[in-house]
């Protein structure tokens, strides 16, 4: 039996640290991965980003509050140029939206280029519209042009 203890000491003896039961480099790799319980929401929040992205493209309550969130100056000039457009056509009720513009800024003010909106015409065929916006310093109306864009959608177009 002492022959035996003896060449279990000179093995234990020959054998690296890590091999004699000291794990600590792996339970080291264990506990950090158990403080960062966040490395496993990574691809959920990247998910979420492109997710956010496509939405704020896609959908117009997202772009919306996008552009009320992140730049608000802009945000306020298309609202300014939305009310102005819906004001001078008259026919409220019948008028949508299909693209808010581009807001650029200049030394007088900012405006509102590309206004895209469908209204009911007189004879109940759809038809689209753009409109440039043109703001003061203040955020105040300044000029609205209308130039319609010569397309007419809807099911009575489909014939012609």
């Amino acid at each position: 039996m002492n022959r035996r203890d003896g060449q279990t000491a000179k093995r234990a003896g020959t054998q690296d640290p890590d091999q004699t039961g000291n794990r600590s480099f792996g339970y080291d790799r264990q506990r950090e991965q158990r403080r960062n319980p966040f490395r496993k929401l990574i691809p959920f929040l990247f998910i979420a980003v492109i997710g956010l992205l496509i939405a704020r493209e896609e959908i117009p309550a997202v772009h919306d509050w996008w552009q009320k969130t992140f730049s608000p100056d802009s945000w306020r000039a298309q609202n300014v140029c939305r009310q102005a457009v819906i004001d001078e056509s008259g026919n409220g009720k019948y008028l949508r939206v299909l693209k808010p513009g581009e807001v650029h800024n200049t030394i007088d003010g900012p405006y509102v280029e590309n206004l895209l909106v469908v209204e009911l015409g007189a004879n109940g065929v759809e038809e689209k519209v753009k409109y440039t916006c043109y703001l003061d310093k203040q955020g105040m109306l300044f000029k609205l042009n209308r130039r319609p864009s010569g397309n007419r959608t809807g099911s009575d177009t489909v014939g012609d």
